[in-house]
């Protein structure tokens, strides 16, 4: 069944397409090759060539000894968990296939030694969150040069690599700005939470927010702040919203840590009931605070199935003569999203919840 599923997946990535509900989802921006300079009078730019043939070399990996490197941006986070637990179950069941871990600690350096590490140690596959997608693309391309597939998974890597499974952007940012809207009766004053600036993922999050709240005349964006996705980050930065704000309708944050945090800085000042709390993600601890109506909603994606995703491509690209080096772009495959509040919460089953 999962080599079935593979070969689905293969042909999912040979025709670009994204692996979604039948709905259209707009991505914003897609990882290309860098342009290089035209030799001409006019200075126009043209598309980089495919690199040359790597070092690839076609394994079973279902039978010949194999390792799987997951490089996490923070493994302590409720995500990078889901998504490593779902890379161990897609792997659990041969006992040939290893996957070890890796902690980046947010950090774009650490990533880059460790990529430098598991390059050197000849892993067959990469599955990389990247803290920074330019600072991890040399090594992203050392990687698949050596022969060693790279998959990105939610914060890409800004270099053609073999595949990125992600959760939608710019639609989740869209779709919060039409449902808070609607619970704000099209009026009234928000704050964004942000990210961290400069990640494909959550800057097309606030774009889709934007682009989005900006069709609605009546309601204004008074202030947007980062807290780096961090839970107690985003209750300082919450805090500092609500001193300076007499009038808060509606808070946007760009992951569910921050739209918790951002939740129990307006229930400790007394303020509960007075704005709409939204994230995106979809983790355990913000469904339980939608049913309780300490937050709003958020925008759900099976963070398990994500890292099963990545875990059956990973195994695609090691069983199979496939070679990012005939690639222009980075292929796509975008994981289903659900809109989650205290009506439609009940439909995420316990075992769905991570």
């Amino acid at each position: 069944m999962k080599k079935i599923m593979a070969v689905g997946l293969a042909m999912a990535l040979a025709l670009g397409l994204t692996a979604c509900s039948g709905k259209e989802t707009v991505r914003e921006e897609t990882t290309t090759a860098a342009p290089a300079k035209a030799d001409n009078p006019g200075n126009e730019e043209t598309e980089k060539a495919p690199v040359a043939n790597s070092n690839k070399v076609k394994k079973d990996p279902y039978t010949e000894d194999i390792k799987i490197a997951y490089i996490a941006h923070d493994l302590s986070t409720p995500n990078n968990q889901a998504w490593l637990e779902g890379i161990e179950r897609e792997c659990a069941s041969w006992d040939n296939i290893v996957v070890q871990s890796f902690n980046g600690e947010s950090s774009a350096e650490t990533q880059v030694k460790i990529m430098s590490d598991v390059i050197n140690q000849k892993y067959d596959a990469i599955i990389l969150q990247c803290s920074d997608g330019t600072a991890l693309a040399p090594s992203v391309d050392e990687a698949e040069k050596a022969g060693i597939p790279v998959i990105t998974l939610n914060l890409d890597a800004y270099t053609v690599h073999s595949a990125l499974v992600m959760a939608v952007d710019y639609d989740a940012g869209r779709m919060v700005a039409d449902e808070m809207a609607k619970e704000m009766n099209e009026q009234g004053d928000v704050v964004i939470i942000q990210g961290v600036a400069g990640l494909t993922r959550t800057d097309n999050l606030e774009k889709g927010f934007r682009d989005t709240i900006a069709k609605y005349p009546d309601i204004k964006i008074l202030d947007a702040q980062s807290a780096s996705f961090e839970k107690e980050t985003a209750i300082t930065v919450m805090n500092s919203f609500l001193q300076n704000y007499e009038k808060i309708d509606g808070v946007f944050c760009i992951n569910d840590a921050m739209a918790e945090g951002a939740a129990l800085a307006v229930q400790s000042a007394g303020r509960k009931g007075e704005m709409v709390i939204w994230g995106a993600d979809g983790e355990s601890d913000a469904l339980a605070m939608i049913e309780s109506g300490d937050m709003t909603g958020t925008i759900y994606t099976n963070s398990w199935d994500e890292g099963s995703t990545a875990a059956k491509i990973a195994l695609l690209m090691i069983g199979s003569e496939y070679d990012s080096a005939v690639l222009t772009e980075t292929p796509q495959v975008i994981m289903e999203p659900i809109v989650v509040t205290i009506d439609t919460v009940g439909t995420i089953p316990p075992e769905d919840r991570w």
